[in-house]
Protein backbone atom coordinates (compact mmCIF):
# COMPACT_ATOMS: atom_id res chain seq x y z
CA UNK A 1 0.00 0.00 0.00
CA UNK A 2 1.05 3.43 -1.22
CA UNK A 3 1.48 5.31 2.38
CA UNK A 4 3.21 8.77 0.64
CA UNK A 5 1.80 11.70 1.64
CA UNK A 6 3.92 14.16 -0.31
CA UNK A 7 6.45 14.21 -3.94
CA UNK A 8 8.77 16.87 -3.54
CA UNK A 9 9.39 18.00 -6.60
CA UNK A 10 12.86 19.85 -7.35
CA UNK A 11 14.07 21.56 -10.59
CA UNK A 12 17.90 22.03 -10.99
CA UNK A 13 19.90 23.74 -13.07
CA UNK A 14 23.66 24.87 -12.19
CA UNK A 15 22.35 25.17 -8.62
CA UNK A 16 25.37 23.58 -6.76
CA UNK A 17 25.81 26.33 -4.53
CA UNK A 18 22.73 26.10 -3.07
CA UNK A 19 21.13 22.70 -3.52
CA UNK A 20 22.65 21.44 -0.78
CA UNK A 21 20.37 23.85 1.97
CA UNK A 22 17.76 22.67 0.07
CA UNK A 23 17.95 18.95 0.20
CA UNK A 24 19.01 19.05 3.87
CA UNK A 25 15.97 20.93 5.04
CA UNK A 26 13.78 18.10 3.50
CA UNK A 27 15.70 14.88 4.74
CA UNK A 28 16.22 16.97 8.57
CA UNK A 29 12.17 16.72 9.02
CA UNK A 30 10.69 15.01 11.47
CA UNK A 31 7.97 13.77 9.14
CA UNK A 32 9.17 9.64 8.53
CA UNK A 33 11.22 9.75 5.61
CA UNK A 34 8.74 6.98 4.37
CA UNK A 35 5.58 9.22 3.65
CA UNK A 36 7.72 11.64 1.33
CA UNK A 37 9.60 11.09 -1.35
CA UNK A 38 12.02 13.63 -3.13
CA UNK A 39 12.59 13.90 -7.02
CA UNK A 40 15.32 16.33 -8.07
CA UNK A 41 14.92 16.98 -11.84
CA UNK A 42 18.70 18.09 -13.18
CA UNK A 43 18.02 20.34 -16.17
CA UNK A 44 21.46 20.21 -17.81
CA UNK A 45 23.44 21.40 -15.71
CA UNK A 46 27.57 21.74 -16.15
CA UNK A 47 28.39 22.38 -12.30
CA UNK A 48 28.87 20.65 -9.13
CA UNK A 49 24.49 20.42 -8.65
CA UNK A 50 24.77 16.65 -9.57
CA UNK A 51 28.13 14.95 -7.05
CA UNK A 52 25.84 17.21 -4.41
CA UNK A 53 22.35 15.53 -4.96
CA UNK A 54 24.42 11.92 -5.48
CA UNK A 55 25.25 11.83 -1.60
CA UNK A 56 21.70 11.83 -0.31
CA UNK A 57 20.04 8.61 0.02
CA UNK A 58 16.65 8.08 -0.87
CA UNK A 59 15.67 10.22 -4.04
CA UNK A 60 14.54 10.02 -7.60
CA UNK A 61 17.13 11.58 -9.97
CA UNK A 62 15.57 12.52 -13.32
CA UNK A 63 17.35 14.41 -16.18
CA UNK A 64 16.08 16.93 -18.93
CA UNK A 65 17.72 18.93 -21.54
CA UNK A 66 17.06 22.66 -20.79
CA UNK A 67 13.50 21.98 -21.00
CA UNK A 68 13.10 25.07 -17.97
CA UNK A 69 11.05 24.33 -14.73
CA UNK A 70 8.06 23.79 -16.31
CA UNK A 71 9.23 20.76 -18.45
CA UNK A 72 11.71 19.92 -15.94
CA UNK A 73 8.25 19.68 -13.39
CA UNK A 74 7.07 17.40 -15.99
CA UNK A 75 9.26 14.59 -15.68
CA UNK A 76 8.66 14.84 -12.05
CA UNK A 77 4.53 14.79 -12.07
CA UNK A 78 5.09 11.51 -14.10
CA UNK A 79 6.61 9.72 -11.70
CA UNK A 80 5.57 10.77 -8.79
CA UNK A 81 3.68 8.71 -5.92
CA UNK A 82 2.77 10.91 -2.97
CA UNK A 83 -0.97 12.04 -2.32
CA UNK A 84 -0.17 15.83 -2.60
CA UNK A 85 2.60 17.63 -4.79
CA UNK A 86 5.25 20.13 -3.19
CA UNK A 87 7.26 21.97 -5.71
CA UNK A 88 10.22 23.64 -4.64
CA UNK A 89 13.42 25.98 -6.53
CA UNK A 90 16.75 23.81 -5.87
CA UNK A 91 17.56 27.27 -3.98
CA UNK A 92 14.30 27.22 -1.72
CA UNK A 93 14.80 25.31 1.54
CA UNK A 94 12.08 24.42 4.52
CA UNK A 95 12.12 26.90 7.52
CA UNK A 96 12.35 24.74 9.99
CA UNK A 97 12.24 20.69 10.60
CA UNK A 98 8.65 20.51 11.37
CA UNK A 99 6.95 21.92 9.09
CA UNK A 100 5.97 18.94 6.61
CA UNK A 101 4.71 17.01 9.79
CA UNK A 102 2.31 20.29 10.90
CA UNK A 103 1.09 19.93 6.83
CA UNK A 104 0.09 16.45 7.03
CA UNK A 105 -1.54 17.23 10.82
CA UNK A 106 -3.46 20.08 9.05
CA UNK A 107 -4.94 18.07 5.80
CA UNK A 108 -7.89 17.02 5.58
CA UNK A 109 -8.54 15.79 1.79
CA UNK A 110 -8.34 19.19 0.67
CA UNK A 111 -7.75 19.69 -3.37
CA UNK A 112 -5.26 22.43 -3.02
CA UNK A 113 -3.21 24.05 -0.15
CA UNK A 114 -1.99 27.70 -0.04
CA UNK A 115 1.27 28.29 1.71
CA UNK A 116 3.02 30.93 2.91
CA UNK A 117 6.78 31.61 2.28
CA UNK A 118 9.35 33.97 3.07
CA UNK A 119 11.11 35.90 -0.09
CA UNK A 120 15.16 36.55 0.57
CA UNK A 121 15.27 38.92 -1.97
CA UNK A 122 19.43 40.11 -1.76
CA UNK A 123 18.94 40.37 1.96
CA UNK A 124 15.63 41.81 1.72
CA UNK A 125 12.99 40.06 3.68
CA UNK A 126 9.31 39.77 2.57
CA UNK A 127 6.54 37.40 3.73
CA UNK A 128 4.29 35.91 0.94
CA UNK A 129 0.73 34.64 1.60
CA UNK A 130 -2.18 34.42 -0.69
CA UNK A 131 -5.33 36.23 -0.16
CA UNK A 132 -6.90 34.32 2.55
CA UNK A 133 -10.37 36.26 2.73
CA UNK A 134 -11.31 34.84 -1.37
CA UNK A 135 -13.11 31.61 -1.83
CA UNK A 136 -11.74 29.72 -4.82
CA UNK A 137 -13.24 31.14 -7.60
CA UNK A 138 -12.38 34.45 -6.41
CA UNK A 139 -8.94 33.56 -6.03
CA UNK A 140 -8.48 33.40 -9.86
CA UNK A 141 -9.08 36.68 -10.40
CA UNK A 142 -8.14 37.89 -7.05
CA UNK A 143 -4.82 35.98 -6.74
CA UNK A 144 -2.14 38.49 -5.74
CA UNK A 145 0.61 35.86 -6.34
CA UNK A 146 -0.20 33.76 -9.55
CA UNK A 147 2.68 31.05 -9.10
CA UNK A 148 2.77 27.26 -8.59
CA UNK A 149 5.11 27.53 -5.42
CA UNK A 150 2.68 29.04 -3.45
CA UNK A 151 0.35 25.66 -3.99
CA UNK A 152 0.72 22.58 -2.12
CA UNK A 153 -2.08 20.06 -4.06
CA UNK A 154 -3.27 16.21 -4.52
CA UNK A 155 -1.83 14.53 -7.43
CA UNK A 156 -5.04 13.09 -8.75
CA UNK A 157 -5.82 16.94 -10.04
CA UNK A 158 -2.69 17.57 -12.13
CA UNK A 159 -3.74 13.66 -14.12
CA UNK A 160 -4.02 15.50 -17.04
CA UNK A 161 -1.96 18.84 -16.80
CA UNK A 162 1.44 19.46 -17.66
CA UNK A 163 3.12 22.96 -17.81
CA UNK A 164 4.28 24.17 -21.41
CA UNK A 165 8.28 23.18 -21.86
CA UNK A 166 11.14 25.55 -22.59
CA UNK A 167 8.36 28.52 -21.59
CA UNK A 168 8.66 31.12 -18.89
CA UNK A 169 6.34 32.07 -17.53
CA UNK A 170 4.93 28.38 -17.38
CA UNK A 171 3.18 29.01 -14.11
CA UNK A 172 0.26 31.02 -15.69
CA UNK A 173 -1.94 28.68 -17.58
CA UNK A 174 -0.79 25.76 -15.58
CA UNK A 175 -1.87 28.15 -12.32
CA UNK A 176 -5.13 28.37 -13.85
CA UNK A 177 -6.52 25.21 -14.35
CA UNK A 178 -5.33 23.80 -11.61
CA UNK A 179 -7.68 26.46 -9.92
CA UNK A 180 -10.54 25.32 -12.33
CA UNK A 181 -10.41 21.96 -10.66
CA UNK A 182 -10.15 22.75 -7.33
CA UNK A 183 -12.85 22.03 -5.14
CA UNK A 184 -11.63 22.29 -1.93
CA UNK A 185 -9.10 24.18 -0.26
CA UNK A 186 -6.77 25.13 2.49
CA UNK A 187 -4.69 28.11 3.89
CA UNK A 188 -1.98 26.90 5.74
CA UNK A 189 -0.86 29.40 8.39
CA UNK A 190 2.89 28.60 8.90
CA UNK A 191 5.66 29.60 6.47
CA UNK A 192 6.60 26.48 4.52
CA UNK A 193 10.06 27.36 3.11
CA UNK A 194 12.48 30.24 2.40
CA UNK A 195 12.84 31.43 -1.43
CA UNK A 196 16.44 32.96 -2.34
CA UNK A 197 16.55 35.98 -5.30
CA UNK A 198 20.13 37.08 -5.42
CA UNK A 199 19.07 40.32 -6.92
CA UNK A 200 19.31 41.60 -10.46
CA UNK A 201 21.89 44.18 -11.65
CA UNK A 202 20.19 44.76 -15.21
CA UNK A 203 18.20 47.78 -15.53
CA UNK A 204 15.42 45.69 -17.47
CA UNK A 205 15.83 42.51 -14.95
CA UNK A 206 17.16 40.39 -17.65
CA UNK A 207 13.65 40.51 -19.53
CA UNK A 208 13.40 39.65 -22.91
CA UNK A 209 11.28 39.22 -25.85
CA UNK A 210 11.37 35.52 -25.72
CA UNK A 211 10.19 36.29 -22.03
CA UNK A 212 7.57 38.91 -23.38
CA UNK A 213 6.38 36.67 -25.91
CA UNK A 214 5.63 33.87 -23.88
CA UNK A 215 3.45 35.53 -21.19
CA UNK A 216 1.92 36.41 -23.74
CA UNK A 217 1.31 32.75 -25.46
CA UNK A 218 0.34 31.55 -21.82
CA UNK A 219 -2.29 34.38 -21.39
CA UNK A 220 -3.71 33.76 -24.88
CA UNK A 221 -4.71 29.72 -23.04
CA UNK A 222 -6.58 31.97 -20.22
CA UNK A 223 -9.35 32.08 -23.61
CA UNK A 224 -9.31 28.24 -24.13
CA UNK A 225 -9.73 27.34 -20.48
CA UNK A 226 -12.71 29.85 -20.05
CA UNK A 227 -14.35 28.02 -22.83
CA UNK A 228 -13.22 24.53 -21.22
CA UNK A 229 -14.28 25.44 -17.98
CA UNK A 230 -17.39 27.30 -18.54
CA UNK A 231 -18.68 27.30 -15.04
CA UNK A 232 -15.40 29.41 -14.74
CA UNK A 233 -15.49 31.85 -17.51
CA UNK A 234 -16.61 34.21 -15.59
CA UNK A 235 -13.65 34.69 -13.13
CA UNK A 236 -10.74 34.32 -15.71
CA UNK A 237 -12.28 36.68 -17.96
CA UNK A 238 -12.43 38.90 -14.97
CA UNK A 239 -8.59 38.24 -14.17
CA UNK A 240 -7.88 39.16 -17.59
CA UNK A 241 -9.62 41.97 -17.54
CA UNK A 242 -8.36 43.41 -13.83
CA UNK A 243 -4.56 42.69 -14.78
CA UNK A 244 -5.19 44.60 -18.02
CA UNK A 245 -3.67 41.60 -20.56
CA UNK A 246 -4.90 43.92 -23.44
CA UNK A 247 -2.12 46.51 -23.06
CA UNK A 248 0.53 44.26 -23.00
CA UNK A 249 0.23 43.84 -26.36
CA UNK A 250 0.80 47.61 -26.67
CA UNK A 251 3.74 47.46 -24.78
CA UNK A 252 4.89 44.30 -26.83
CA UNK A 253 4.17 46.09 -30.21
CA UNK A 254 6.08 49.39 -28.83
CA UNK A 255 8.93 47.52 -27.65
CA UNK A 256 9.61 45.89 -31.62
CA UNK A 257 8.53 49.02 -33.52
CA UNK A 258 10.97 51.17 -30.95
CA UNK A 259 13.41 49.11 -29.78
CA UNK A 260 12.08 50.15 -25.83
CA UNK A 261 13.01 47.47 -23.89
CA UNK A 262 10.45 46.77 -20.95
CA UNK A 263 11.48 45.81 -17.26
CA UNK A 264 9.29 42.68 -16.07
CA UNK A 265 7.47 45.52 -13.86
CA UNK A 266 7.04 47.11 -16.63
CA UNK A 267 5.59 44.74 -18.96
Amino acid sequence: MNNLKFSIIIPNYNKGKLIKKCLDSIYNQTLSQSEYEVITIDDGSDDESLDIIKTYNNYILLYSNREYAGGARNKGFDVAKGEYIILLDSDDFFTDTTVLEKLKNQLNDEDVVFVRYIENKAGTINYISENEESNLNELIYKSKYFCCTLKCFKRELISDIRYKERCFHEDISFVIELMCKARSALFFKENLYVHYKPGNNSTVDNYTIKKATDFYTQMISYFYLADKYPNKKEFILNRIKIDNYYKKIDHLYDWIKNNNPYSYKDF
